[in-house]
């Protein structure tokens, strides 16, 4: 897959189908739009994604949008989707475009557009000046078909990343894993903690939850980490660890049952499968061990039935 950041840097792989979007969070709603585009390769298109980025800015509409993905599991799953090239720059970058300006150097230009396809929410140009329907009049004049696809419900009701966001602060994560299609996780970079798991037999890995993203229940989740070049049934903990530090910086931190080797400063993916208790705060660190084993127990039958499910598959890396 081509990935471009910057528009001008963007060169058409042929003729394009586009899917249009920020995508943020890649749920079953954003995977109905990217597979309509998908479906044009039948009539010889390279699918194609616009998205972007908010470094430099963001639209009003996404002003408290945090994260639900880190822009590289954004990027594997569009590959593993089968998305031939992505145009993600800056929000920064085309924000001041008429919506005229914007499909003819997106689309046109930069895509090679042929088909593109929306959901019926979509908006673009300066200020989101544009609507799905002046999108519609804007391709129809330039040759250039136009799919809206229609929402996704889950129980009744609109899928969307803001009801997933809600979700996920309310420890919801298997009703959020369900909208999202895969298990929610994340995959930051393994930081030192105070290493007090070796001295618990319970060694973890640490990870820093930055600024931006997705705020998360604090608790105990049942989990599988990708480790070894394998996944594992595992158990994390979000929050302070308030039996073993004074800290308001939120932190990760997973033990892998049965894997041992040395992961600092490696990307490990964590996926959170469900909520198994509260955070707390322990009597000792004995009491604190004797709950991690407990915890792990809980977790291992969750996490193995989960990877039944997803063995055979690529389980979207």
């Amino acid at each position: 897959m081509q990935i471009y950041h910057s528009v001008a840097d963007c060169q058409p792989c042929g003729r394009g189908a586009v899917a249009l979007g920020f995508f943020d969070g890649l749920h079953i709603g954003h995977a109905a739009v990217v597979s309509r585009t998908l479906s044009y390769q039948q009539e010889g298109l390279c699918p194609c994604v616009f998205t972007f980025t908010m470094d430099g800015g963001h639209p009003a509409a996404k002003s408290t949008a945090n994260a639900l993905t880190t822009e590289r599991q954004k990027e594997q799953l569009l590959e593993n989707w089968g998305v031939r090239l992505v145009l993600c720059p800056d929000f920064s970058e085309f924000h001041a475009m008429e919506p005229e300006s914007f499909v003819d150097e997106i689309l046109v230009r930069r895509l090679n557009a042929n088909a593109a396809c929306c959901g019926e929410d979509f908006r673009f140009g300066k200020k989101a000046a544009g609507d799905v329907g002046q999108l519609a009049a804007l391709c129809q004049a330039r040759g250039i078909r136009l799919d809206v696809v229609p929402p996704v419900t889950f129980e009744g009701e609109r899928v969307s990343s803001t009801r997933i966001r809600s979700l996920l602060g309310e420890g919801r994560v298997a009703d959020a894993n369900r909208m999202l299609g895969r298990a929610f996780g994340y995959d930051f970079t393994v930081v030192r903690g105070k290493q007090l798991g070796r001295k618990l037999d319970s060694p973890t890995i640490n990870q820093r939850l930055p600024d931006g993203f997705v705020p998360l229940r604090h608790g105990v989740y049942a989990s599988v980490s990708f480790a070894g070049g394998a996944w594992h049934p595992s158990v994390t903990n979000i929050g302070l660890r308030p039996t073993v530090e004074d800290t308001t910086a939120v932190n990760s931190e997973t033990y892998i049952c049965g894997f041992s080797g040395d992961l600092y400063g490696a990307r490990v993916e964590v996926r959170l499968l469900a909520f198994l208790r509260p955070e707390q705060r322990f009597p000792s660190v004995e009491a604190l061990r004797a709950r991690i084993h407990a915890d792990a127990e809980a977790s291992v039958p969750i996490a193995e039935e989960y990877l039944a499910g997803i063995a055979g598959k690529t389980a979207g890396r």
